[in-house]
């Protein structure tokens, strides 16, 4: 049975549309991601995903994969 997870990464740097669809796309693309939720007026990233298939050091990676920092 899959292992759910939802974490919300803050991040540095979303100041537009073009800015959330990178950012989801990137993440959305990892094994295991089941929803990712970009909201610019927060600056946070909210993602579900298998905990079985996917860990939060991989889903950071590709938020800075992209080009984007997390604050800690």
């Amino acid at each position: 049975m899959p292992i759910p997870e939802a974490k919300t990464f803050h991040v540095q740097g979303m100041h537009c549309q073009h800015c959330k669809k990178v950012i989801e796309s990137m993440v959305g693309k990892l094994s295991g991601v089941e929803s990712v939720n970009a909201d610019l007026k927060s600056g946070t990233v909210e993602v579900r995903y298998n905990v079985e298939q996917v860990d939060s050091e991989a889903i950071e990676g590709a938020i800075s994969g992209a080009g984007y920092d997390i604050s800690k």
